[in-house]
């Protein structure tokens, strides 16, 4: 059986991350995927990291995240 890609993409359940949340690597099994030069919302350090997140259910997404202070700053697709 044959599904569209469009149907498979409704099935994908994105993980609930809010902005300003603290980033929880080990929890969320993070890989890294890019870096953004923009400067944090938070502690106005220049760069964050994005990363690919999925937590404990299989629920996946994307954040950009600030080393220094560790809070989420975005998150994008």
């Amino acid at each position: 059986m044959q599904r569209s890609l469009s149907s498979l993409q409704h099935e994908l359940v994105q993980i609930t991350i809010n902005v300003g949340e603290d980033f929880k690597s080990i929890v969320w099994k993070a890989q890294y995927d890019m870096d953004f030069n923009t400067e944090c919302l938070f502690c106005f350090s220049e760069q964050i990291t994005g990363y690919r997140v999925e937590d404990e259910d299989g629920k996946a997404g994307k954040v950009a995240v600030c080393p220094h202070c560790e809070k989420v700053n975005a998150i994008y697709a």
